[in-house]
């Protein structure tokens, strides 16, 4: 259990950091940014999982499955890597902090309870008080460092299309842990087969993030066609930029790579209270970063510490589950 908090940490911390990444895309299009982007996570995620994963007939177990098996995750990928478009056009209308904020709340709620409503396994007693619990603590500091990014920001900005991509945005990601929850007694007969913990994290991503990366991919493609703009991937720099994508998707995939491998080893509710854990304490990490890099400066941080500390509280909480 201990080592399962440990990975837990980890995971946080690699997925609080990779968007330091997101900061600068030039020479590149923004479609041409998250386009190869997406490719480099395809390679990542799709390689790590058959490298990791050889001699354990890796290929003859997803046969068994049938193709129905995997049309769930593929599909709750596909929507995510479609939301993500949803993310990054929405913080273009109304600004990193409100899209992050709305973004990141209906996440946690649907990537944890979602799977527990699909597999009729809401927890209770003081199980149940201290998961719910943890998850309104976290979704308090969620909306509390939302609103002080929003005030040093100079406030909101209104548009009904921005909120509304930041609500698909958050239905999306959540969708991922959907698909990953998914396939865990896909997991149980890969460990069976003699695979490590790490190439069962591995495989059951994989569906996921190559339907998620292929989706948005193609749309970044299509963007780039009708505005001319693959010249962008010839230009000066553009090998140092892809460069600094492949080790931001590196970081990106070790968070959820670890996300997976703690969650085997935190019981019952591993997959779903982790999935709050683990969008707090990304949060709070990306807190630091922004607070190290300069980016609150001259502006209060009263909320924010105070959001930090709620989400602290619930990661008493939800670990208490």
């Amino acid at each position: 259990m201990l080592a399962g908090f440990g990975l837990l940490l980890l995971a946080g911390v690699c997925q609080g950091s990779f968007g330091l990444g997101y900061k600068k895309y030039p020479p590149f299009s923004w479609a041409a940014f998250w386009g190869v982007y997406c490719v480099c996570c395809i390679v990542i995620s799709a390689g790590f999982a058959v490298i990791s994963s050889t001699g354990t007939g890796l290929f003859g177990l997803i046969a068994e499955r049938g193709a129905g098996y995997w049309a769930a995750p593929l599909l709750c990928g596909a929507v995510w890597g479609l939301s993500a478009i949803g993310f990054s056009k929405g913080i273009t209308i109304i600004g990193m902090s409100l899209v992050y904020g709305i973004s990141m709340g209906i996440s946690t709620v649907v990537g944890s309870v979602a799977p527990m409503i699909i597999d009729g396994n809401l927890p209770k007693g003081a199980s149940g008080f201290c998961f719910f619990a943890g998850l309104i603590l976290t979704l308090l500091g969620v909306a509390a460092v939302t609103v002080a990014g929003v005030k040093r920001d100079g406030g909101a900005k209104s548009s009904k299309l921005g909120v509304v991509l930041s609500v698909l945005s958050g239905l999306g990601s959540g969708m991922m842990n959907v698909g990953f929850t998914g396939t865990e007694d896909f997991g149980e007969a890969l460990s069976a087969a003699g695979a490590s913990a790490a190439a069962v994290s591995a495989v059951r991503w994989a569906p996921v993030l190559v339907g998620g990366c292929v989706a948005g991919a193609v749309w970044c493609g299509c963007e780039m066609s009708s505005k001319k703009e693959w010249h962008t991937l010839s230009e000066k720099g553009a090998a140092k930029r892809t460069a600094v994508l492949f080790g931001v998707a590196v970081i990106w995939y070790a968070a959820l790579l670890l996300y997976g491998l703690s969650s085997r080893m935190l019981g019952e509710l591993g997959p779903t209270a982790g999935w709050v854990l683990f969008n707090a304490l990304a949060l709070i990490i990306s807190v630091l970063w922004g607070l190290k890099t300069g980016e609150w400066k001259g502006h209060k941080k009263g909320l924010l510490l105070a959001g930090c500390g709620l989400l602290i509280a619930a990661w008493v909480f939800t670990a208490m589950a």
